[in-house]
């Protein structure tokens, strides 16, 4: 069946080219026909924050739930597109709260109880970071206490830094015991801060197409070295 994948811009379709052309530009990574062997597997992509909840906003009003969401939207694509199994935490502007009144609690241990309610899940949540210096930027990934999940984050940091910006000296950590997402999940799971919105010149990236489908594609092979890995 075709998928139509939505990118606007003439870079995005030069990536996808490079899917088609079977990842070459991510050493060890599968090629697009074999990643069918994984589906055993499925790949939950959660878009951090939503609805009343917009995360960390940029000087701009950009708002990190819209690029968390964007982000996600092309991954899902990325993997319809490929063939991989896959499910999103919401796929919309919400916050899961039913029209009642917002916990973020409550939120976080939804998007929990959905991943932990799909067999053979393995997680990737997109987020975006903030701080009081505008001066501090770079992507960053978190994983939950497992050594899948070390090796999942470690192949996303290394590509993040190599293919999105190389100056960035930040390495994959474990999250914090108190992050109730990745605390929360039986699976493979990481938290991908891909950016931070409050660096101008950072959030001005990602408020552009051709900067989310840089990241979408980037976790997505990451993604698939991991599968190849663990397979």
């Amino acid at each position: 069946m075709f998928v139509a994948v939505k990118f606007r811009t003439l870079a995005s379709v030069m990536l996808i080219i490079l899917i088609i052309a079977g990842i070459a530009v991510f050493p060890g990574a599968k090629r697009a026909e074999t990643l069918s062997a994984n589906n055993r597997y499925t790949l939950v992509i959660d878009a951090g924050h939503g609805g009343r909840d917009g995360g960390a906003v940029a000087e701009s009003g950009l708002k990190e739930s819209d690029v968390n969401l964007e982000i996600a939207l092309k991954m899902r694509d990325l993997a319809a597109f490929l063939g991989q199994n896959c499910v999103l935490t919401r796929e919309t502007d919400t916050d899961f709260a039913d029209g009642g009144k917002y916990s973020e609690h409550d939120n976080l241990v939804k998007r929990a109880e959905f991943t932990n309610r799909t067999p053979n899940a393995e997680l990737i949540s997109v987020h975006q970071n903030n701080y009081p210096s505008a001066l501090v930027k770079g992507a960053e990934v978190m994983y939950s206490l497992n050594d899948d999940s070390r090796v999942l984050a470690e192949i996303s940091q290394y590509n993040l830094v190599t293919y999105l910006d190389s100056e960035n000296r930040r390495v994959a950590h474990p999250a914090p015991e108190n992050l109730l997402l990745t605390s929360s999940v039986s699976c493979p799971a990481i938290l991908a801060e891909c950016g931070f919105m409050s660096n101008p010149d950072e959030a001005e990236k990602l408020a552009t197409d051709e900067y989310t489908t840089k990241i979408a594609l980037i976790l997505m092979c990451s993604y698939i070295q991991f599968a190849d890995k663990t397979i």
